[in-house]
């Protein structure tokens, strides 16, 4: 979703870091909806425009924000067996999003984006889709290896364990901690792995 820009000056880094660091500020202060690009533009220094060289809309900023902060936390480990690799990596995506500003903002742009298509879109294309496509392999991986049985439906797998992540994530109605993770996980695969 982000602008490309071929000519002109060099992108600015600080620019861009302290533009997303506006949107995640405000967006945690005030809720995504009442957020403006002129907020974000008066609050990071700069200006409109300058904005718009870099991002098409709002939901583009704060996702590229979002996603900067979470990439270095959530990446899946190498080298751990299936069970062990989705429990450290569930319980780093929990972590994330309980224990950072930014990892918290989550809840309000899912809740903002069944009314907002735009975000919506953002949140799908750029966060979803491809933690998706992270588990897909690793999970296909896993299927490949005989530790899952052939049959297994991944996508639903998928949904089986991080489903409930997010609904206690939305909902707030228990805790998402390791020992959760790890009830789930157990649960699930209890089904799913080869014999």
């Amino acid at each position: 979703m982000r602008a490309t820009r071929t000519t002109g000056r060099p992108r600015d880094g600080h620019l861009d870091t302290a533009i997303m660091a506006a949107a995640v500020a405000l967006v945690a202060e005030h809720g995504y909806a009442a957020v403006t690009i002129e907020a974000i533009a008066e609050h990071a220094g700069t200006s409109k425009p300058a904005i718009y060289r870099r991002w098409p809309k709002k939901a583009a900023i704060v996702m590229d924000a979002f996603l900067a902060a979470a990439q270095p936390r959530i990446q899946p480990p190498k080298g751990l067996p299936l069970r062990e690799g989705i429990i450290t990596q569930a319980t780093a995506l929990a972590e994330f999003f309980q224990t950072t500003s930014t990892g918290r903002t989550i809840t309000g742009l899912v809740a903002e984006a069944q009314t907002d298509p735009t975000l919506a879109d953002a949140i799908r294309e750029q966060w979803l889709q491809p933690r998706r496509a992270v588990a897909t392999a690793m999970l296909t991986q896993a299927q490949a290896s005989g530790e899952l049985r052939p049959d297994i439906d991944i996508d639903a797998l998928i949904d089986a364990i991080y489903g409930p992540l997010y609904f206690r994530l939305m909902l707030g109605h228990g805790t998402i901690d390791k020992v959760f993770v790890e009830r789930i996980v157990d649960i699930v695969l209890d089904g799913a792995t080869s014999p």
